[in-house]
């Protein structure tokens, strides 16, 4: 069989990327060109919500090392160090690879390191380069020793990480988090720096009970970290890392009544950048009017063409499982226009009710002014699952118009 040579794609831009240029800067999306359906980010507001969680975590005295598993992307990793970020976060081995083959020399690990391959690449890459610091998350004695070495250069950063019953990794009591700073500090090769705890499985809804419960694991996470100092069993600068998107501020607020000071606090936010229409919407600490909580805005877009009107009331969209997020909730529908862009208009009462793996189904009043080809503008729920979808997204102004491409690497 003779097989044609691969098409190079990215979803949306498609084959105009075959030559290895980019869609065409300074024309709005609907000429690029490109195939649809397409995400896109707007760049008014990713700077602007990058900044927002900036001065607020500086205006408290904390530190921040965004989640970088939202976008994969070092271009935007890159825009939150510029704008004071003081590491950038990963979830896996092969993440913590992405970011430190574009540059980056401070990272943190909000995970436990268990795979040899990856525990010999970051004692290597501490030899190599004494000037890189990784801080990795351990929670067990068994995972202690697969992090073990007797010769070596370098040492590798540990964050002993505290959980709680029910939740995912981490220590599930004070005893068993102190025995297991006893047992990393004898461990060659180990540097213990601090704590390290996720908030985000206490609960999903911010009820009263959710922010008190995380109010009160915060404040003993730090309590146990401002005991273990004092017994000289962490070191002084050691930090306290904790803080999903959602209740970042009580997290912080915790902390702080735990004693930690804020110089010594790492928040680790992540979806705050591009946030979203629907799940973080409604979680953010602005939704709850928490004190000078920063206000984030929705930078993501996706843009799904009308393939059928079948019936009344039913419209189907090429937009599905295979291109935005759903866990957290389906798309909802800002508005549509013509293919050429023109026609702006919404769509009252329109509402995506299902999804299949290429298709949405939208319905929508049966006299709804909406035709086959027309493109669809949708916002998403949950950023962390609808981003890992392109691998290639473009930037685009206020009007629309394409100002650079945003790679993503998630595989």
């Amino acid at each position: 069989m003779n097989l044609p040579a691969p098409t190079r794609l990215a979803k949306g831009i498609g084959p105009a990327l075959d030559g290895g240029g980019l869609p065409p800067i300074g024309a709005m999306i609907w000429e690029s060109g490109g195939d649809f359906p397409q995400l896109t980010l707007n760049a008014t507001r990713l700077s602007g919500n990058i900044a927002e969680m900036a001065r607020y975590v500086s205006r408290r005295g904390a530190r921040l090392a965004p989640h970088g598993k939202t976008a994969m992307s070092p271009e935007i990793a890159q825009m939150q160090l510029d704008a004071g970020a003081w590491a950038i976060t990963a979830a896996s081995p092969a993440q913590l690879r992405v970011y430190r083959a574009a540059g980056f020399s401070r990272l943190l690990l909000a995970n436990e390191l268990v795979e040899p391959n990856a525990i010999a690449w970051l004692q290597d890459e501490s030899d190599r380069d004494p000037g890189f610091e990784c801080y990795v998350g351990v929670d067990s004695a068994a995972g202690l020793a697969l992090l073990r070495r007797d010769g070596g250069v370098g040492e590798i950063r540990v964050l002993i990480e505290v959980g709680h019953p029910g939740g995912r990794t981490g220590a599930r009591s004070a005893v068993a988090a102190r025995e297991l700073v006893l047992a990393a500090q004898a461990t060659p090769g180990i540097r213990v720096a601090g704590l390290t705890a996720y908030e985000g499985t206490l609960g999903g809804e911010p009820t009263p009970e959710t922010l008190a419960e995380v109010r009160r694991f915060s404040r003993e996470l730090g309590e146990l970290a401002e005991r273990l100092r004092g017994e000289s069993l962490l070191p002084a600068d050691s930090i306290v890392s904790i803080g999903g998107s959602a209740f970042f501020d009580e997290a912080l607020a915790g902390l702080g009544e735990g004693g930690v000071a804020a110089s010594r606090i790492v928040l680790r936010s992540g979806a705050y950048a591009t946030h979203d229409d629907l799940h973080y919407r409604e979680v953010t600490p602005s939704a709850r009017n928490s004190p000078d909580a920063p206000r984030f805005l929705p930078a993501i877009t996706i843009w799904a063409p009308v393939l059928s009107r079948p019936e009344p009331g039913l419209a189907l969209l090429l937009c599905g499982r295979r291109d935005v997020g759903f866990d957290e909730g389906l798309p909802l529908v800002r508005g549509a226009r013509r293919r050429d862009g023109s026609g702006e208009r919404a769509l009252a009462g329109a509402e995506v009710a299902q999804l299949a793996d290429q298709h949405a189904f939208l319905r929508l009043p049966a006299d709804a002014e909406l035709e086959v080809g027309d493109l669809v503008e949708l916002g998403i729920s949950h950023p962390c699952t609808t981003l890992d979808r392109w691998g290639a997204i473009p930037l685009v102004d206020d009007e629309h118009r394409i100002l650079s491409l945003i790679r993503t690497f998630f595989s």
